[in-house]
Formats: structure tokens, C-alpha cells, sequence
């Protein structure tokens, strides 16, 4: 499971110009995936990574690794 930085993530689907569901349907994803990752919360690494190629993003630039840290109990 991972999760997106926030402010990164929402300019990033902001720039795709795509709404969310169409972000969902060209990722094959559900919606809820999307707005799940527009939050921050956590998200399974298949469907963070299709999100992160419908937008055109690379992935690792993306993931919060700090936050990960913090809820694994390292930080």
C-alpha cells in the first residue's frame, strides 16, 4: 500500500486536464481509487501505479515515502 503526495498529485491530475472519472477510465481504475489518492490515503501500488501512467507521472516522484514511514511506526 502506498499513498500520494497531496499537492503533487492533485496539480498533476489538474494538468491532465482529465476529469476524475475520466483519470478512472483511462487508468482502469473505479473513481473511488482516484478520489482515494487525491486525499492521501492509502492505495494498493497496482492501481496508484495505473493511476500515475493515465496521468502521464512517474510514480516513485509521487509516493508520500514520509508518511509511510510515520504509519510503520519509523518516524
Amino acid at each position: 500500500m502506498v499513498c500520494a503526495m497531496v499537492d503533487k498529485i492533485i496539480a498533476a491530475m489538474t494538468a491532465s486536464c482529465m476529469s476524475p472519472k475520466e483519470i478512472a477510465d483511462s487508468a482502469g481504475v473505479s473513481i473511488n481509487i482516484v478520489y482515494r489518492i487525491r486525499r492521501g490515503y492509502l492505495v494498493k501500488m497496482d492501481r496508484f501505479g495505473k493511476v500515475c501512467r493515465a496521468l502521464g507521472i512517474n510514480a516513485e516522484e509521487y509516493i508520500d515515502y514520509g508518511r509511510l514511514k510515520k504509519q510503520k511506526g519509523g518516524g
